[in-house]
């Protein structure tokens, strides 16, 4: 069952913001982070409710300080994105195995993180006849490539969003070729769990096989929907 957005009276002003603070944190130069000036600055709070914000996030491991006193993001949070990471495989590792040895074509996953998606997961045939060198971690737009605008088309619609996005949100896949790697067709589709997208599978095929795209795609749609059944 699909949950209803919160209400503005619904949310929790203190969590709200301490979550927004992290974003924040993470659009901040990685090496510079933030004082809590800075940080009370980008997030239109007074220089105290950011310091005490800070402190609590530091006291949990989700942001450290350096020798100078700015705030940069903690590895408490790589710990929660690791255990996501791998309740996601432990429900699509099978699943991604199966197909691209069926399809013998590689299989791959994107996460999202910020404005770009990362391969969380890239699988290629045992008797592979290519490979493409996707490499687990690498990163790209969101807006770039079939797997990124997959993403942003399980998400609601927005003012001036590409017109691949709106395509891809109504026939339910992207495909893309060479945006990527040069000479192969991808072909995703996104992972909506609770009304919501923050993750996209697909497939990589050599662009000569892109006259098997309306087959393809229902396989991948519903490699997709089986991901979302199973992390519900």
């Amino acid at each position: 069952m699909t949950e209803e957005p919160a209400r503005p009276g619904e949310i929790a002003q203190t969590l709200d913001r301490g979550l927004r603070l992290l974003e924040i944190l993470a659009e901040a130069d990685p090496d510079q982070g933030l004082s809590p000036t800075e940080a009370a600055a980008r997030l239109g709070v007074h220089r105290s409710i950011a310091a005490r914000l800070l402190a609590t996030l530091l006291r949990r491991g989700f942001v450290r300080r350096t020798r100078e006193g700015r705030y940069l993001l903690g590895m408490g949070l790589f710990t929660l994105a690791r255990q996501v990471s791998q309740n996601l495989m432990v429900v699509a590792g099978p699943l991604l195995t199966e197909i691209a040895e069926r399809l013998d074509a590689t299989a791959v996953m994107h996460v999202a993180d910020g404005d770009g998606a990362v391969t969380l997961a890239s699988v290629e045939p045992k008797r592979a006849s290519f490979h493409i060198g996707l490499r687990t971690g690498s990163r790209h737009p969101l807006g770039t490539a079939a797997t990124g605008i997959a993403i942003l088309a399980g998400r609601p619609a927005e003012a001036g969003e590409r017109d691949k996005v709106a395509q891809g949100r109504k026939q339910g896949y992207v495909v893309t070729t060479g945006e990527l790697v040069p000479n192969f067709t991808g072909i995703a589709a996104p992972i909506v769990v609770n009304g919501w997208c923050d993750a996209s599978v697909g497939v990589v095929i050599p662009k000569e096989r892109k006259h098997d795209e309306k087959v393809l795609a229902s396989e991948v749609i519903a490699l997709a929907r089986n991901i979302a059944i199973g992390l519900t």
